[in-house]
């Protein structure tokens, strides 16, 4: 057992530390603070009794690695895993609790996982893929949490580093596999902690879930190196959201654009702007237009970022009044080198080429949180001389402010005419009616592809509004890129995280295509 003070000491003094030197940090500093709370039910744990329950944890999980699959709700319990596997050198593969017993057995057969970490014995253990399998129940972690934080024994042990198994969303493709290690999640949480200029006084709120890279990195993690309180929704409700933030005097949250796309259609509660100091939104894009709503509304500022699995989530953000907020902007790098390259399929020559200052070109990214490979190696080429090639595109300003223009993936090629989605997705949304819309390509006997729009719109879809929408896209685009169709949906398919899944409209207009070549308009 080593010296808890001299660690802390040396913590102290760094700019960065490892994820668990910095909870013992905290314990020494802020013992009886509360460090993770449970917005449903209020429950908290204090830094000493988060560093008592990681610590019990060592107790079950060990320090040999194993492989622990996570499909708890997000909350206090599945924060304490999160932490633990990484303090205590295992493998953590988070998956939804959402996933159905067929998905969860796939993962099994895939991962063959030490322990499955669930809030319910779901029918696939019994299965012989599970036969050597540890549960661990979300009860049964929960009780253990629990006596840890009555005993609040203080103990520091040898930290093994360990890691985190993600998949990429996959809305434009198959989900790849990445692996983070510890230190890559301690960097980009260190990142935004700087460029969200985190304290000790801060409350974040997270509503997102934990099998995805932004809430345990931006929330929890950024949080913990702040020696700030982070608020855990289980999920997001529209209808607590407010009454969250003001119960725990929130000063700051992380959502996506479909959040807060939702929460314009709630009134400006009374003790706004409070406490709040700023709202930060990845994930997709955010329409400018909803953004300047929102401010006008809440009065609160609110941050667009970029973030990737491959990064360990923030690439890129705005930053914080009074500097320059762009809207419709990513932001800037943080924590990463980024420039703007041709295209694989377009460099005249292998390697890395950058485009002309202000040019459209693939966003490529370095750093010491960016991983430098996928797992089993695929998609090599995505890796080049140290540098990751996203496949986003976007450009750079005169400022080094980040333009997002999409994906390489999502690109409609007309008539040999490149044709960017972001481009028609930004006219229409200017359009009173539509709230939603995404571009997609479909196959075309003559042109290759032709562009269609599936919009979600704030009335009734009628004839008369299709003609509107078609003349609204004709006056404002070029002929390339008016819709051949623009196609009405309640809601856009979308992931967990509230990114588009544009593989899913795609493989709708390739069924299209299979049983009819007709237009509905011609250019």
């Amino acid at each position: 057992m080593l010296e808890i003070k001299k660690v802390a000491r040396d913590v102290e003094q760094a700019d960065t530390g490892t994820l668990y030197k910095s909870l013992l940090k905290w314990t020494l500093l802020r013992p009886n603070e509360p460090y993770v709370i449970e917005a449903e039910t209020g429950r908290e744990l204090t830094f000493a009794q988060t560093l008592a329950a990681v610590n019990e944890l060592r107790q079950f999980l060990g320090t040999t690695p194993r492989c622990i699959m996570l499909a708890f709700p997000s909350g206090i319990a599945n924060a304490v895993i999160w932490l633990s596997a990484l303090a205590w050198g295992h493998q953590l593969i988070p998956l939804s609790p959402e996933s159905t017993t067929a998905e969860k057995a796939a993962l099994i057969q895939k991962y063959q996982p030490d322990i499955f970490c669930t809030e319910n014995i779901p029918d696939v253990l019994d299965t012989e893929n599970s036969i050597h399998m540890q549960i661990l129940t979300l009860q049964e972690c929960t009780q253990r949490i629990v006596r840890a934080a009555a005993r609040g024994q203080i103990d520091q042990f040898e930290q093994y580093e360990g890691q985190v198994c993600l998949t990429t969303s996959g809305t434009t493709g198959e989900p790849k596999t990445i692996v983070l290690q510890e230190r890559q999640i301690a960097w980009t949480a260190a990142q935004v902690c700087h460029s969200h200029q985190l304290t000790t006084h801060d409350r974040g709120l997270t509503v997102l879930p934990f099998f995805h890279v932004n809430a345990p990195v931006v929330s929890l993690c950024a949080s913990l190196l702040a020696g700030a309180t982070i608020v855990i929704a289980r999920r997001f409700s529209l209808r607590a959201f407010w009454l969250w933030v003001e119960q725990y005097q929130v000063t700051w949250v992380s959502i996506v654009p479909t959040i807060a796309f939702m929460l314009l259609k709630t009134e400006k509660p009374a003790f706004l702007p409070g406490v709040v100091r700023f709202m930060r939104t990845g994930s997709s894009a955010l329409p400018a237009h909803n953004l300047q709503a929102f401010e006008a509304r809440f009065g609160i500022p609110l941050i667009e970022t970029y973030g990737l699995s491959e990064a360990a989530s923030q690439v890129t953000a705005n930053p914080l009044p009074p500097a320059t907020h762009k809207p419709g902007s990513a932001g800037l790098p943080v924590g990463v080198d980024l420039r703007i390259c041709y295209p694989r399929e377009q460099a005249d020559e292998p390697g890395l080429c950058d485009v002309p200052q202000g040019s459209i070109g693939e966003i490529c990214i370095t750093g010491p949180g960016v991983v430098v490979a996928y797992q089993h190696n695929v998609e090599r080429d995505a890796f080049q001389s140290g540098w990751f090639r996203t496949g986003d595109l976007g450009y750079l300003d005169q400022d080094g402010y980040l333009f997002i223009q999409g994906r390489l993936r999502e690109v409609i090629i007309r008539g040999g005419e490149n044709i960017i989605p972001r481009e028609i997705e930004d006219v229409l949304l200017q359009h009173p009616a539509v709230r939603e819309v995404a571009a997609v390509g479909r196959p075309d006997d003559v042109y290759g592809e032709q562009v269609v729009a599936y919009v979600v719109v704030a009335q009734e879809w009628t004839a008369d509004l299709a003609e509107e929408l078609h003349q609204f896209a004709i006056q404002r685009l070029s002929t390339a890129k008016v819709p051949v169709e623009c196609i009405p949906l309640a809601e856009l398919p979308k992931n967990a995280t509230g990114k588009i899944a544009r593989r899913l409209l795609h493989a709708r207009e390739q069924e299209y295509a299979r049983s009819s070549h007709v237009n509905q308009y011609s250019n």
